[in-house]
């Protein structure tokens, strides 16, 4: 019900008329029954004009239906193209943090089945409120025709419901129940695809990852849905044995109330006639309680609510320094909480300042921090405690979106988008087209306006065309995370010795993981990180005082 009032609030006059034609044709299709009742009962002459209103009434419920119907799946396609975008939007504006205690497999399953399990929901709900108006019309005529007999339908079908419901909600508890193994399931798919080159090498890890992590959740999703199911067919049939007692019962009570034959028989007739609308209510059952469940998983991801401009309002900064301090860290702490038997994760604190200009590399043993360093560089992660402060103004959360627009950066395993975007969304195609070539790239990839060609690519090219995006988005501080770790040597050397100079000498900023000491001179600083501690950098590394201890 909240999705059609949801419906009327946004499409104030052609939700009314789509709802109002379907009302008018289902009343039509009911007048259509009256009048053959009425030739049945005798009550009515089987003449020309008589005919020529049923031929008349019969064009009302296919016009009226199709009007109704057509209207109102258009506007469900419609909610459901504009659930998808904004759905997408919400999670863009989702802090990666968030995003990340979701989970891929989670929000795969959102934006693949959930949407579409909505999508197919309010797409059914033009024929249920057709069905729900033949039925409520039909029942009304039906204490018109007989107050005994209508009550009498009333009391069994009541029962029959009363009976139906206790199925409907094991039911819905299933689907909730299959709903989450969705996520188990779109896990295991992610893995058979980004984990193939790990699973063609090992055939006991494919026959144990197809066993335990594919095979097992489809088998406890098949069976879950059978049981799921098989309440549904249960309602079915169900309700077709309370339909056709209700029938046969008719006749009997109308004997014992005396009622005339035809009278009986015109109630059958209707009674007929609403066996259908009833057993497609029935039938919507499972796509609609699917919708509530999917549309539920929707909003408990709780991703940010949607907003429809990208343009969040800015308080006015000042422009950033050409020398002296740019960026600095004070007391900043972060801690990545623990995960089952993994132990949590102790950055800080840190104090740093960054100059105007500086290329400062970054270096450490793995897990020492330097990737939440560099996300909290370019504020993507919010400190647990301590201050960040850009061009001298602190960012608070009101400047988290201008600090990121003053950061590029290439992570350690880059998504690769085919489109090029520069500053404010204009792209400077003699920069791209350039740096292309430096990248010694122009013959493997065209750029044609902002779109590349290919982006299949190895990972050190792959690497390459992130580099490209950052720098033609012109942005004064860039972030390298590993960057040159999938490059070879000649390139390597090239990126060090040419590509870095070049870009601070254009004005860029440069924070780089690196564990090329080979190239350590070329920077301006040398920083370590180990153990959620940064020190300078020396060749013997410094032991952490915590870590000593």
């Amino acid at each position: 019900m909240s999705l059609l009032l949801s419906l009327l609030r946004r499409f104030r006059w052609r939700m009314p008329l789509a709802l109002g034609l379907g009302a008018a044709g289902a009343l039509a299709g009911l007048w259509v029954i009256a009048l053959v009742n009425r030739l049945i009962a005798g009550s009515a002459a089987p003449d020309a004009p008589t005919f020529a209103l049923i031929a008349v009434l019969l064009a009302a419920v296919f016009g009226f239906g199709f009007g109704a119907q057509a209207i109102l799946t258009a506007l469900g396609h419609r909610v459901v193209c504009e659930m998808r975008t904004a759905t997408v939007k919400r999670l863009l504006d989702t802090d990666v943090e968030r995003l990340e205690t979701i989970g891929a497999p989670a929000l795969y399953a959102t934006l693949t089945k959930d949407i579409a399990t909505v999508g197919q929901a309010f797409n059914r709900l033009p024929f249920v409120f057709c069905n729900g108006v033949l039925v409520l019309g039909g029942f009304l005529y039906l204490g018109w025709l007989s107050w005994q007999l209508f009550l009498l339908s009333a009391a069994v079908i009541g029962l029959g419901v009363g009976v139906a419901y206790g199925w409907v909600s094991a039911m819905r508890r299933l689907m909730v129940e299959v709903r989450e193994t969705d996520d188990r399931l779109l896990a295991g798919y992610r893995g058979a695809i980004e984990g193939r080159n790990e699973l063609a090498l090992n055939t006991v890890r494919k026959r144990v990852f197809h066993r335990h992590d594919v095979a097992a959740a489809a088998e406890h999703a098949r069976d879950t849905e059978t049981r799921a199911d098989r309440y549904w067919v249960l309602s079915l049939s169900w309700t077709a044995l309370v339909i056709l007692g209700l029938i046969a019962g008719i006749f009997a009570a109308g004997e014992a109330l005396g009622l005339p034959r035809p009278h009986t028989a015109g109630f059958v007739l209707v009674l007929m006639f609403l066996r259908m609308p009833l057993n497609d209510l029935v039938g919507t059952l499972p796509i609609l309680l699917s919708g509530k469940v999917a549309l539920a998983k929707v909003e408990a991801l709780r991703l940010e609510a949607h907003r429809p401009d990208f343009d969040r309002p800015e308080p006015a900064c000042a422009a950033l320094p050409a020398k002296g301090p740019l960026l600095s860290l004070s007391g900043v702490v972060y801690d990545h909480p623990a995960q089952g038997d993994e132990p949590g994760f102790h950055l800080g604190p840190v104090e740093l300042t960054v100059e105007a200009g500086e290329t400062l590399f970054i270096v450490g043993g793995n897990g020492g921090g330097k990737s939440t360093l560099l996300t909290l560089l370019a504020g993507l992660r919010r400190p647990a405690a301590g201050t960040i402060r850009l061009g001298g103004l602190e960012v608070t959360e009101e400047r988290r979106g201008w600090h990121r627009e003053q950061i590029s950066a290439v992570f350690s395993t880059p998504h690769l988008f085919d489109r090029l975007v520069g500053p404010d969304g204009r792209l400077d195609e003699e920069l791209a087209q350039a740096f292309l070539r430096r990248l010694r790239l122009d013959r493997k990839v065209a750029l044609a306006g902002d779109r590349l060609s290919d982006i299949r690519l190895s990972q050190g090219q792959r690497k390459r065309i992130a580099l490209l995006a950052a720098v033609v988005e012109e942005r004064p501080i860039l972030l390298l995370d590993e960057w040159a770790a999938d490059q070879d040597p000649l390139f390597r050397r090239f990126f060090y010795e040419e590509l870095l100079p070049e870009l601070k000498h254009g004005g860029r900023t440069i924070i780089a993981v690196s564990h090329d000491d080979r190239f350590f001179h070329l920077a301006d600083r040398v920083l370590r990180c180990d153990a959620g501690v940064l020190s300078p950098w020396s060749e013997v590394p410094v032991q952490p005082a915590h870590a000593a201890q």
